[in-house]
């Protein structure tokens, strides 16, 4: 599985995921910390939880990654709807990309994106194109690094 995250103006992003039979490209305002966000729902994962998601905020419309864990592996679904900050069930999303793998190696694919967003901006230089406003999001060295 790969993960690639850029952010591609002040509070816009767009990451692409993939494996070996799907590919999706998301996009997420900065509305929320959407990188944060979703190492925040890996590391609930890793922490022995069998279920985690978080939403990536677009304007408008919603990206609701949906984790589900079954022993060493897990089931991601990513949903797309059409409104911001939904309330509609998993069942009524859009589904953009689905798989199914090793815990591990989704938490590595998301871990290094993460960290090669940081290896290229550095923490301060990641907060600035991602956001101008004074809620900045919370990545870190160590949360990126999972």
């Amino acid at each position: 599985m790969e993960f690639d995250y850029r952010v591609t103006g002040v509070g816009w992003a767009r990451a692409r995921i993939r494996d070996d039979r799907s590919d999706a490209t998301v996009t997420a305002s900065y509305l929320d910390d959407a990188l944060g966000d979703l190492l925040e729902a890996v590391g609930v994962l890793l922490e022995g939880d069998d279920e985690a998601r978080c939403s990536w905020t677009e304007e408008p419309g919603e990206f609701r990654w949906v984790f589900h864990r079954a022993g060493p592996d897990v089931g991601l679904r990513v949903l797309r709807f059409p409104d911001m900050y939904s309330e509609e069930p998993d069942g009524s999303g859009a589904v953009v990309f689905e798989t199914h793998q090793p815990l591990r190696d989704v938490a590595l694919a998301i871990t290094t994106g993460a960290q090669a967003v940081l290896d290229e901006h550095g923490e301060d230089g990641y907060l600035e194109r991602w956001s101008s406003t004074p809620s900045r999001p919370r990545v870190s060295q160590r949360s990126a690094r999972g």
